[in-house]
């Protein structure tokens, strides 16, 4: 995230760290004891034998709990070229134990944008737009506004379907490289609860 503010611990419990030879590559979710969702363009046809999910902190410099995959599944439409359902779901082999620095994150119920409000993206990717700068090792997070697809379509004609668009709060600044499969969260009508209502593809 470029210059963005550095989250809290246990502020995003439900973010991971997916790791290949020890480096981050994306983001991704907690959606259940044995589930992470993520953006399907961060893999190949199959998963990398050296992939680890890195799960309970914002601090990838400290030594935190580690989960091997059992297996990778991508969206059956994702297509590369377009990013259209650029959606994959990982299976771990083993279940994460939750606390309060590992909560799964809610799945939306609610489709219309106008019901979201306090979005927020969060990110261990890049901390500047120059090239070569490394990614943060302390989770960020940035405040995000939904947009609507009509007001998306005027900036970027070729948008294609299944694709939620949503712009940098006034004030913030915003994703970049290696956010990919992190959250786009948001809660509704000031409840306590937090759900998960995209994922970060591109931008």
């Amino acid at each position: 995230i470029t210059a963005g503010r550095y989250a809290k611990a246990g502020e995003f419990p439900w973010h991971v760290s997916i790791q290949s030879n020890g480096k981050h590559i994306c983001g991704g979710t907690m959606i259940s004891a044995l589930w992470i969702l993520t953006a399907a363009h961060c893999f190949a046809e199959d998963v990398p034998p050296d992939l680890t999910v890195v799960v309970g902190g914002i601090d990838l410099n400290l030594p935190l709990e580690e989960h091997k995959p059992d297996s990778l599944i991508l969206h059956k439409n994702f297509d590369r070229m377009s990013m259209q359902n650029d959606i994959a779901l990982i299976l771990l082999s083993s279940p994460i134990e939750f606390s309060n620095e590992k909560i799964p994150i809610c799945l939306p119920f609610i489709y219309d944008i106008n019901t979201w409000q306090h979005c927020w993206i969060s990110g261990w990717g890049t901390t500047a737009a120059a090239v070569g700068v490394p990614a943060s090792h302390v989770l960020q997070k940035a405040r995000m506004k939904l947009i609507s697809r009509e007001q998306c379509l005027e900036r970027i004609p070729q948008l294609v379907e299944n694709v939620l668009c949503a712009e940098l709060e006034r004030g913030e600044r915003g994703t970049c490289q290696v956010d990919s499969g992190g959250p786009l969260v948001c809660s509704y009508w000031n409840t306590m609860k937090w759900f998960q209502v995209g994922i970060v593809s591109w931008g």
